[in-house]
């Protein structure tokens, strides 16, 4: 026997958003996970609340963050709390995207009273949402995904649920997804095309003449409350393209071809390179087997579901775009990052309730198998949770070993060490060595250094790092072994004549006696550091 259809009231509503809010604030307080990323973004937000201006290195103009809510908005923070706390900067950040959690949840829940979901279908998409273990985390390390999810929904909603203004609120709904991050607009176009070729439903825009033309204003919208931000970032930096895309794509631009993307789109390669599906359902480490077993086939499955001509007509809009997004990471962006990943999982999770909605109309007729979906759904569930738990843990132990037992105690010790703040640092991990440490940051691939994509661009396509070291000098080297042992084969003389070790790192033991740890690997890559001072 089916379930009903969703009836809600106002109750309903506040227990999600405790159920969302709980769930991410108990993760925050368990894990104390703050990303590497965040700190070198709110290096850029404190320099600014002190006056030093909305730069890495002061007397720098370099555009050395991705997201302007992400900076912007610590900076605020840093500036009402009188710079008395970066730990109370970061912590009231994690409860802003606690709060945005549960606003997205209590939005998914009136999609899905408008949709006609089942009961058991909603309960489905808000405990796959919630107990999601990217969305979880890099809503509240510092990273910028909780405002990135409530902006997608917030154009789901409209496009889904009648509202008044649809036009007004499309385009500030898109206004903060360009404010989030600049590749929004890919999400932006995906979620436009595919609700204007599956489901031209949004209020007193039946057609899709009325659509395109409630899209013409909304972009509009746009143009009016983003450009003054373009506009300004290229008369401060000289360019309205954030010194990261240039850093991370450098290289990786030269090699793109067109031919090559259109020749794949059309055989089965093209399906099989969308190499982001087979990271989405999977925690941070190695779990290949996961990845082909499970978050591909599932990630595939609801990028692709839009092909279907019988398929739920919302499902297949956001289908589309997560094609599109899937595509943008797979062949366009210079790598998977794992900040990336909540936005396609939250569009996968909407997706694949899609699916079990249609799979429990469709088969409602013989009890057994619709029993099973309801089975299969349960063990997704299940799996979904296990995963959270086990990154939760293992998130937990990276914070306390690697990141304030090793990165913060490298960049205190070079504060300590340093002749002057104005020593130069090469490095790879920016974040927590460089804010630590104040000092003038030479990192690779240039993300806070001109003088490195100086460097990179004069010895392209051979950007090593020991030629690249040997073109800038820098006062001191924070290596991995790894990393090391390759300059050693590349330039001996380097590390054998012109530097010496000054001070070794070394977390190994520590993660080698803890029998468990999932994802072990991911612990193990920055498990050993060290730091090599100009002779």
């Amino acid at each position: 026997m089916l379930p009903g259809h969703l009836k809600l009231n106002k109750q309903a509503y506040l227990l999600v958003f405790l159920f969302a809010f709980i769930i991410s604030l108990t993760f925050a307080i368990y894990t104390k996970h703050a990303w590497e990323d965040w700190y070198i973004t709110y290096r850029c937000s404190k320099n600014l609340s002190q006056g030093s201006g909305l730069v890495y290195t002061p007397g720098e103009k370099i555009h050395a963050f991705t997201s302007p809510i992400g900076t912007l908005l610590p900076a605020l923070l840093n500036l009402i709390t009188f710079n008395s706390s970066d730990e109370l900067v970061l912590w009231i950040f994690r409860l802003i995207g606690c709060c945005l959690l549960g606003l997205t949840a209590v939005l998914l829940l009136r999609i899905a009273k408008q949709s006609l979901l089942y009961l058991f279908s909603a309960i489905f998409l808000i405990g796959m949402f919630c107990t999601n273990a990217f969305i979880l985390d890099f809503s509240i390390n510092g990273m910028e995904a909780a405002f990135m999810i409530i902006f997608l929904a917030w154009i789901i909603y409209i496009m889904s649920v009648p509202t008044h203004h649809p036009a007004l609120n499309l385009g500030l709904a898109w206004t903060g997804l360009m404010y989030t991050r600049p590749d929004g607009f890919i999400y932006i176009f995906g979620l436009a095309i595919g609700y204007l070729l599956f489901s031209p439903v949004i209020e007193k825009a039946q057609s899709r003449k009325r659509l395109i033309i409630t899209y013409i204003k909304a972009m509009a919208i746009v143009t009016i409350l983003y450009l003054p931000w373009l506009l300004w970032t290229w008369h401060y930096y000289g360019s309205p393209i954030p010194h990261t895309i240039i850093a991370k794509g450098l290289n990786h631009w030269n090699n793109l071809n067109v031919f090559s993307f259109a020749d794949k789109a059309l055989t089965s390669r093209f399906f099989l390179g969308l190499k982001s599906c087979y990271f989405t359902f999977i925690p941070l480490g190695d779990f290949g087997f996961l990845a082909i077993n499970y978050s591909g086939p599932i990630a595939l499955a609801c990028a692709f579901y839009w092909i279907l001509p019988f398929a739920r007509k919302e499902g297949r809009a956001v289908s589309f775009a997560l094609m599109i997004a899937h595509f943008y990471l797979s062949y366009i962006a210079s790598y998977i990052a794992p900040w990336y990943l909540p936005s396609v999982i939250f569009l996968s999770i909407f997706v694949l309730t899609q699916i079990l909605q249609q799979a429990i109309s469709l088969i409602s007729f013989t009890k057994k198998i619709v029993f099973s979906v309801y089975i299969a759904a349960f063990i997704l569930l299940s799996i979904n949770l296990s995963l959270t738990l086990a990154t939760s843990y293992q998130l937990r132990l990276q914070q306390e070993i690697i990141e304030t037992g090793s990165r913060k105690q490298i960049g205190l010790w070079l504060k300590e060490h340093a002749k002057s703040n104005k020593d130069t640092v090469f490095l790879e991990p920016l974040g927590y060595i460089g804010f630590f440490s104040g000092l003038k940051m030479l990192d690779f691939p240039g993300i806070a250094s001109n003088e490195v994509i100086a460097a990179r661009k004069r010895l392209l396509p051979e950007d090593s790092m020991a030629k690249i070291i040997a073109e800038i000098n820098p006062d001191w080297l924070v290596l991995r072994p790894s990393e090391a042992l390759t300059i050693l084969n590349q330039m001996p003389e380097i590390l054998n004549r012109h530097y010496r070790e000054a001070r070794v790192f070394d977390c190994s033991q520590r993660i080698k006696s803890l029998l468990f740890i999932p994802g072990r690997d991911y612990l193990q890559y920055d498990q050993t550091f060290t730091i090599f001072q100009k002779k």
